[in-house]
C-alpha cells in the first residue's frame, strides 16, 4: 500500500513554546488513520501546518510524492488535501446546496470574466457543480435538504454538511478534527458508517478524535500525541495496551 502523506521530523514553535517537536508518521492509501492525544497534544496544530495554515519551523510534509509544506492553504487544497474544523464553519447565510458548491471553487475553470457575462461554458459548468453538489449531498444523506438553510440544519447535520464541503474539492486526503464532538452514541455510529463509506470511496482520512470508541472501532492505525511529541503508533490494539499511552490518559498512577 502506497503511502500518501509523510511527515517528516515535524517541529513547529511559537516564540519559546514548541508545540511539535520532531514528530513523524505516514498515511496509506486507502488508509483510516486517527491521531489522538491530550488535550495540548498538538494535534490540531499538525493539521494547520499539513494544510498550510502555519508555517512549518522545521521538518518536511510530503504530499503525493511532492513536497508541500510551504504552499499556501488553497494551493494544498487544489492538490487534493481538504478538512474541516473542531467548530463547525458554515456559510450560515446559505443554504445546504449551497454551502457544498462553495466546496467546488477550487475546480472551477470559467473564471470570472465567464461567470459575469453568463458565456455558455459558464453555464455549463454551473449546471455541472450543482449536479455534483447534489450527488455529494445524496451520498451523506442530505440530499432531502438541499434547500434549507444551512443554520436552521441540527447540529449533527452540520457536522455532515462541513464534510460535504470538503468533499466537494474532491480530496484524495480527508482531514477531520473532531468530527464525532457534540454528537450522541447514535450519531456517532452513523458518523463511523459515514467515514467507513468515505475511506470504501476511495477517499484516504486522517481522522482527530476525542471519542475513543470511535477512533479505536475504524481506525486502521493510530498515532498517540502528546505535549507535541509521538508518543506511540500501531494497530488500535497496540496502542490501547501501551503502558505510555495509559499513563497519558489516566496519569502515572494507573499502575500504581
Amino acid at each position: 500500500m502506497d503511502e500518501i502523506l509523510n511527515i517528516v521530523d515535524v517541529t513547529k514553535s511559537f516564540g519559546g513554546l514548541t508545540a511539535l517537536t520532531n514528530v513523524s508518521f505516514s498515511v496509506k492509501k486507502a488508509q483510516i488513520k486517527s491521531l489522538i492525544g491530550p488535550n495540548g497534544a498538538g494535534k490540531t496544530t499538525l493539521y494547520n501546518i499539513v494544510t498550510g495554515v502555519y508555517p512549518i519551523t522545521d521538518g518536511t510534509i510530503w504530499f503525493c510524492g511532492e513536497r508541500i509544506n510551504g504552499l499556501k492553504p488553497h494551493v494544498i487544497t487544489s492538490k487534493g488535501i481538504a478538512r474541516t474544523f473542531q467548530n463547525v464553519e458554515l456559510f450560515e447565510n446559505m443554504t445546504v446546496i449551497e454551502n457544498v458548491m462553495m466546496g467546488r471553487h477550487v475546480r472551477t475553470e470559467s473564471g470570472l470574466f465567464g461567470g459575469a457575462f453568463r458565456l455558455p461554458a459558464a453555464r455549463k459548468e454551473e449546471r455541472a457543480i450543482l449536479d455534483r453538489s447534489m450527488e455529494i449531498l445524496d451520498f451523506v444523506g442530505l440530499e432531502k435538504r438541499a434547500r434549507e438553510d444551512s443554520s436552521g440544519l441540527p447540529f449533527g447535520l452540520q457536522r455532515y454538511l462541513e464534510i460535504a464541503r470538503a468533499l466537494a474539492t474532491e480530496p484524495k486526503l480527508l482531514l477531520l478534527d473532531e468530527p464525532a464532538s457534540g454528537l450522541d452514541h447514535t450519531e456517532s455510529q452513523t458518523l463511523c458508517e459515514l467515514i467507513l463509506k468515505i475511506r470504501d470511496s476511495g477517499i484516504t482520512v486522517l481522522l482527530v478524535e476525542h471519542n475513543m470508541d470511535v477512533a479505536m472501532e475504524i481506525s486502521d492505525e493510530i498515532v498517540v500525541l502528546n505535549y507535541g511529541v509521538k508518543l506511540a503508533e500501531g494497530t488500535p490494539r497496540k496502542v490501547q495496551h501501551d503502558p505510555e499511552v495509559i499513563s497519558a490518559y489516566l496519569g502515572d498512577d494507573a499502575y500504581a
